[in-house]
């Protein structure tokens, strides 16, 4: 059996976890919205039309944050259209994913969910084919209090208190060639700087992220970052990142694979890409800073990340609720989810927001049938652990573990750690990256209960799925595991498993 050594020692902390690092993202696309979170007439819809069969999925994740209404969907969203009696809203065409849009499910109707979620919304507004204007005056609705038109035309459509909707994204992808109104890093870092000017004067206590670039795979990466964040420096407060992991390495995810499937080991090793990617906006960040003379830190938003599958529905253009990219996650996938949260976690200090995309039915953590049920794909439970565990702070490690190589990488670790400190309870986040069990031990001077909780996501062949017939195949399976020793932890990871290690502080030093 293989040995990892793992050594955590007090006050060696690498960043404060924001309660904002473990949200998702609910876009008007596909089915997400439509037959997902919102579907009247469903048996177990409320009064709202609010799935609460799936309501009850997202409550039990304890999400951060909540972005919305996308997406590709923001460059042609006009949220006029979604607001006032639902018989009055127009239905439209929206471009972006080339659906119909009926407006049925508006801004009210979001912040009416997103309430009984609990989570913290994040807005986008549309820097694509609108602007400046109809940026403020969306602000101005939201968040300002009474007495002007548009804060009284909110009140008139039932909300008298104002949302008070905190974080702000200036546009999505502008950089993307498939981008309704795409912009140069110029043209649109001038744009997002007046934005983000314009809508402060509105509401001072609001923060903005500013779009970075939409992959790394773009040949403009990361020049795009360093010219929009040189016009827009002093007006924003973080910058964006987006990428999402394919089996097949393909350049455009939208389109079936050509090329062959990467080797489980190749696969997994892909997650060195997000902490690739997150250095990289880091250093970038940190060279605009200098080169302005400036006192600010930019901080990071990753508020587009996830594994990625081919679908397993077929979409049907202009239609209502027709599923994109509704897929069913492997355990393999799985695995690698994980490894990318962990990136994420790892880099706590600089990333301070961060969106799985998406929640409901494309790439999703919760899946949906029409009329029917709702399951979850494993992911979700991976994203759960992150949510509720994850919190505190980052403990600086040292590990001392076996490697292997492969076409992706060379000496990725075979277990992939991340270390949590907080009041109550030291967490351990592993992922064992191969087919055989593998030993830790992890030394540290914490005074703790010589009981632990260990949580555990596996199964028995790593393309087993949960299923509509099958929703429960792979789940998380919950030991107590003793930790006899002062300052040692003994224990042992299954095979390709993601692991949660929950350690009780003693409540009165030894």
């Amino acid at each position: 059996m293989k040995k990892v050594e793992l050594k955590v020692r007090q006050g060696f902390s690498k960043g404060a976890i924001s309660p904002r690092l473990f949200g998702s993202f609910v876009e008007h696309m596909g089915s997400v919205v439509y037959n997902g979170i919102f579907e009247p007439g469903h048996p177990t819809a409320d009064k709202n039309g609010f799935r609460q069969d799936v309501l009850s999925y997202v409550k039990e994740l304890s999400l951060g944050v909540i972005r919305y209404p996308g997406g590709n969907f923001t460059s042609g969203y006009d949220w006029q259209d979604t607001i006032g009696p639902v018989t009055e809203r127009p239905k439209k065409i929206d471009l972006a994913w080339q659906g119909i849009e009926p407006n049925t499910f508006g801004l009210h109707e979001f912040f009416k969910w997103l309430d009984m979620v609990e989570a913290e919304p994040i807005m986008t507004v549309n820097l694509g084919t609108k602007g400046i204007d109809d940026a403020r005056n969306l602000v101005e609705y939201c968040n300002f209090p009474e007495g002007t038109s548009w804060s009284e035309l909110r009140k008139q459509n039932g909300q008298e208190q104002p949302f008070n909707v905190k974080l702000w994204c200036l546009g999505n992808e502008l950089d993307g060639p498939w981008q309704i109104g795409a912009k140069s890093a110029y043209e649109y870092g001038r744009l997002a700087n007046e934005s983000a000017k314009a809508m402060k004067l509105v509401d001072e206590s609001i923060e903005t992220i500013l779009v970075g670039s939409s992959t790394p795979r773009l040949a403009s990466y990361p020049e795009w970052d360093r010219i929009a964040l040189e016009e827009a420096y002093e007006n924003v407060d973080y910058i964006a990142l987006h990428n999402y992991i394919d089996k097949y390495d393909e350049e455009d995810l939208t389109k079936p694979p050509k090329n062959e499937r990467a080797d489980t080991k190749t696969y997994l090793a892909k997650a060195e890409r997000f902490d690739r990617q997150i250095e990289e906006i880091i250093a970038t960040c940190d060279y605009v800073k200098g080169y302005l003379r400036s006192d600010k830190t930019m901080y990071l938003a990753f508020d587009e990340w996830n594994v990625h599958s081919q679908p397993e529905q077929t979409y049907q253009k202009f239609q209502e609720g027709s599923p994109i990219d509704w897929c069913q996650f492997t355990m393999e996938d799985t695995l690698l989810f994980g490894t990318l949260g962990l990136a994420i976690l790892r880099h706590a200090d600089r990333v301070k927001i961060a969106c799985q995309s998406l929640l409901v039915n494309t790439i999703p953590l919760i899946l949906t049938e029409k009329n029917g049920i709702a399951w979850v794909n494993p992911t979700y439970y991976v994203m759960q652990h992150l949510a509720k565990y994850a919190k505190g702070t980052v403990l600086d490690q040292q590990t001392f573990c076996p490697t292997y190589d492969c076409d992706t990488g060379k000496e990725v670790p075979i277990i992939d750690s991340v270390v949590v400190e907080n009041e109550q309870e030291i967490v351990l986040f592993l992922v064992n990256r191969t087919e055989e069990k593998v030993s830790i031990t992890t030394t540290h001077d914490f005074e703790l209960e010589t009981k632990a909780v260990q949580l555990v996501v596996k199964s028995d062949h790593l393309l087993d799925k949960n299923t509509k017939d099958a929703p429960n195949t792979i789940q998380p399976i919950e030991h107590v595991i003793d930790v006899n020793e002062k300052n040692t932890i003994h224990m042992v990871l299954e095979a390709y498993s993601w692991n949660v290690i929950r350690l009780k502080k003693c409540e009165e030093p030894l």
